[in-house]
Formats: C-alpha cells, structure tokens, sequence
C-alpha cells in the first residue's frame, strides 16, 4: 500500500510542486522515511526481533507523516478535487456509530467515578 501512495505523491505529473510548497521538507522526510521502512520492512521478514521492533517504530512515523499529508490533501482538494484521487490514497467515507459515542461516554463515566 505505502509503495502504491509513494509513487503517487512523488510523481510531479500527478501531484504538482505548487502542492508542496507550502510544505517543503514533508516530502523529503516521507520519502526518506518510506524508504527506511521498506528496507526494514523486508529485514524483518526474516523473524529478528530487532528488525520487528524496529519496523513497528518506523511504521508509526510513515503513518504519522501519511496523515499530516492526507490531512493537507483533504485542505488542498476544496479547490483540486482530483488531488485526492491521484495521490494514491483509497478514498473512504468517515462512518460514526453509535457505539463510539457510547465508548466515549463511558469512558468518561468511569474517570468522573475515581475518587480524587
């Protein structure tokens, strides 16, 4: 999936460099950052417990950097809708149910619970 995205947010002809202007540095560090992971992505196969553990860390700073740049796509796409398709990602819509809003007050019946 990360390799299907890459290639879509790094090529000039789908996403153009007025997008990441603004920006700069954001595609470097995903680039730089995918391109780790994918290196310990395959290391990993092999069972080293390092090479997981190292992979787990990596993963969590590409889905970081994924969601600062989707979240800049979605801003960007009020005026270039086509963004959003040509940058690799697969477009879902947001379902809320019930059932979080419930958790939520839940949880927060349980801290007003706890004695002080």
């Amino acid at each position: 999936m990360n390799q299907k995205i890459r290639n879509s947010l790094l090529d000039y002809n789908k996403i153009p460099e007025s997008f990441w202007a603004a920006h700069p540095q954001l595609r470097e560090e995903y680039r730089e950052a995918s391109e780790k992971y994918d290196l310990i992505y395959h290391e990993s196969m092999l069972g080293g417990k390092l090479a997981i553990a190292e992979r787990e860390r990596r993963q969590g700073e590409l889905v970081g950097l994924l969601d600062e740049i989707a979240s800049l796509l979605e801003m960007a796409a009020v005026r270039t809708p086509e963004l959003l398709i040509l940058s690799g990602f697969d477009l879902a819509k947001e379902r809320r149910t019930h059932s979080r809003a419930k958790k939520a007050a839940a949880s927060q019946n349980d801290q007003d619970s706890i004695p002080a």
